[in-house]
């Protein structure tokens, strides 16, 4: 989830909403109510430069945000911006409390395990059947890690501790 410098990804447009204009952006926080408080957001397609656009309403719905935006202004505008990835300004972020994180604070921290054994360093996130997965690099060798409390013991810039059930890096490896 690298990007341009200073900004930080939140969410892909996914599709137009109606006639007006308006495209649903998922989340990449999982919380689209987030989308409120960013009075504009840039939008990189894959082969384009960043195009800065005024949020002009917000709702959420769901579990997407619905948000119109300003230049926007019919379906076949919103058409056009699906896929784009979507980004804010660090600065736009809330403040988070003095134990709280964002995920880009982290990436490429070390995952170690309870015992201290080094897995690997985070290298980036992603999201399979609703599940928010860890991707977990050393030399070469990936390993996807669940990012819930059923295995995160402890997370922050420093590194992460995971408590992997017994035989998950077999299976892992066997993929």
């Amino acid at each position: 989830m690298t990007g341009p410098p200073g900004l930080i990804q939140v969410g892909t447009i996914t599709k137009p909403q109606g006639i007006r204009g308006e495209v649903r952006i998922h989340s990449l926080s999982g919380q689209p109510e987030n989308f409120r408080d960013y009075p504009e957001l840039v939008l990189i397609a894959a082969k384009d430069r960043p195009r800065n656009y005024k949020v002009t309403s917000f709702r959420s719905q769901g579990n997407v945000a619905v948000v119109a935006l300003a230049g926007v202004a019919d379906r076949n505008d919103a058409e056009a911006l699906v896929g784009c990835q979507v980004w804010v300004a660090e600065e736009a972020l809330a403040p988070l409390a003095a134990d709280e994180f964002y995920w880009h604070e982290v990436m490429g921290a070390e995952v170690k395990d309870v015992e201290g054994n080094f897995l690997g360093n985070l290298t980036s996130l992603l999201t399979a059947g609703g599940t928010e997965l860890m991707v977990v690099q050393q030399d070469g060798e990936e390993m996807l890690i669940p990012s819930g409390p059923e295995f995160v013991v402890e997370i922050g810039p420093a590194g992460i501790i995971v408590d992997l059930p017994p035989g998950f890096r077999d299976i892992n490896r066997a993929q």
